[in-house]
C-alpha cells in the first residue's frame, strides 16, 4: 500500500485527523471532502445570501485554489497525498480545512493555530471581509462559538522581549549553562516547524528567513534556514547565516562564557548551528578554518566536563536532515 507524503502525514497528524486511522490515501480523501461539504453546509448557515456556488468557491479558495471543481478534480487524482510537487498547489493545502471540533481540543496547539490563522486569511480575502469578523466565521465553520474560544488567548512577543535568558543548570560536580526560551520564543519556534517540516527547502528558507528578518537571535529560525540552505548547494549563504546569529547572540551577551551545558535539549539549536559551520565550511573547501571550528566546538564541551572529541564526532555524522529532526537524534545522543 502506497504511504503518504511524510508532509501529509505530519500535517494530518498535527492537525488531529485521527492519522492512525487515516495512513492511506483513499481515507484521507474521504475524511477531507467530508470536511470540505461540511464546511460549506455551515458557511452557508452562515452567510444565507451567498448561492450554492459562492459558498464553494468561497471555500475553495480558503483551501489556496480558485475554483471548487478544479478542487475536487484535485483531490481525487490518484497519488496527490503520496507526493507534493514544488511548483505547484498540493492538497497539503486542505488538510487544515479538514480539521473541526469533532476531533481537535480546544485551544488549539501553537501549529494548529498557525494553520487555521491561514484559513482564516484566505476566508476573509475570499469574502472581502475584514478581522476579526472573518476569523470568528472562521472560528464557526470549524465548530465553535468564536475566534477567542478557537485558539485562547495568544499574548503577542514584544520586539524588545529577549527570546532567551541565559540560565545556569547545576549538577553535583560542575556548573554549566543553557538558554532558556521564553514562551513566546517557544510558540514562535512550534509555529515555524509547523509551516517548515518536510517542505521544499526553498519554502523553509523562506519562512525561516522572514522570522529572522524580525529577530536575528532566533536560533531555531537559523537553525531551519541553514539546514534548508545546505540542502540547496548554498553553503555560502549558510555560513553567513550562522555567522550572523551566532554574532547577534554574542552581542546581546546570550553566550556568556560558551559554557553552554550540551545535555540540554534548550542548546540543541546552538550546538546544530555550531556543526553546520564546520559542514558549510568544509563544503566551500575552507578546511583550515573547518577544523580550526571544529576545535574550538571540541574545546567548548572539553570545558564543560563532556568528551568534545567523540560528541562532536557523533553530532557531525548525525547532520542529516532529510532524516528525523536533529533535535530528538540530540535528545537521544546524551541518554545513551
Amino acid at each position: 500500500m502506497p504511504h503518504l507524503h511524510p508532509r501529509i502525514a505530519f500535517l494530518a497528524d498535527l492537525l488531529g485527523l485521527n492519522f492512525a486511522q487515516i495512513s492511506c490515501e483513499d481515507s484521507l480523501r474521504e475524511l477531507v471532502l467530508h470536511r470540505l461539504e461540511e464546511k460549506c453546509v455551515r458557511l452557508a448557515g452562515q452567510l444565507p445570501s451567498l448561492s450554492l456556488t459562492a459558498v464553494e468557491e468561497t471555500v475553495a479558495q480558503a483551501c489556496g485554489i480558485s475554483k471548487w471543481r478544479k478542487l475536487i478534480h484535485e483531490l481525487a487524482t490518484p497519488g496527490n497525498f503520496e507526493q507534493l510537487p514544488a511548483d505547484r498547489w498540493t492538497v497539503a493545502e486542505t488538510l487544515p480545512v479538514a480539521m473541526s471540533a469533532s476531533n481537535a481540543k480546544f485551544p488549539l496547539t501553537d501549529g494548529q493555530r498557525v494553520y487555521a490563522r491561514h484559513f482564516a486569511k484566505r476566508l476573509a480575502k475570499a469574502l472581502a471581509l475584514e478581522q476579526p469578523d472573518a476569523h470568528d466565521i472562521a472560528a464557526r465553520l470549524y465548530g465553535t462559538e468564536s475566534w477567542l474560544t478557537l485558539v485562547g488567548k495568544v499574548p503577542p512577543v514584544p520586539p524588545d522581549e529577549a527570546l532567551y535568558a541565559y540560565r545556569e543548570s547545576v549538577s553535583d560536580s560542575s556548573s554549566c549553562w543553557f538558554l532558556r526560551p521564553s514562551r513566546g520564543c517557544a510558540r514562535l519556534a512550534a509555529e515555524l516547524d509547523a509551516v517548515t517540516r518536510f517542505v521544499h527547502p526553498e519554502a523553509a528558507t523562506y519562512a525561516a528567513r522572514e522570522a529572522l528578518a524580525r529577530r536575528p537571535e532566533f536560533l531555531t529560525a537559523a537553525s531551519i534556514a541553514v539546514d534548508a540552505l545546505l540542502k540547496q548547494g548554498a553553503a555560502g549563504e549558510a555560513l553567513a547565516c550562522t555567522n550572523r546569529t551566532l554574532r547577534t547572540l554574542r552581542n546581546m551577551s546570550l553566550l556568556g562564557s560558551l559554557r553552554l551545558d550540551p545535555s540540554r535539549i534548550e542548546n540543541a539549536d546552538y550546538y546544530r548551528l555550531r556543526c553546520s559551520r564546520i559542514i558549510a565550511l568544509t563544503r566551500l573547501e575552507r578546511f583550515d578554518d573547518a577544523a580550526k571550528e571544529r576545535i574550538g566546538l571540541v574545546a567548548e564541551l572539553d570545558a564543560v566536563g563532556a568528551p568534545g572529541t567523540p560528541q562532536v564526532a557523533r553530532w557531525l555524522s548525525d547532520y542529516d536532515t532529510s532524516q528525523a529532526p536533529w533535535t530528538q537524534a540530540f535528545a537521544s545522543r546524551q541518554c545513551s
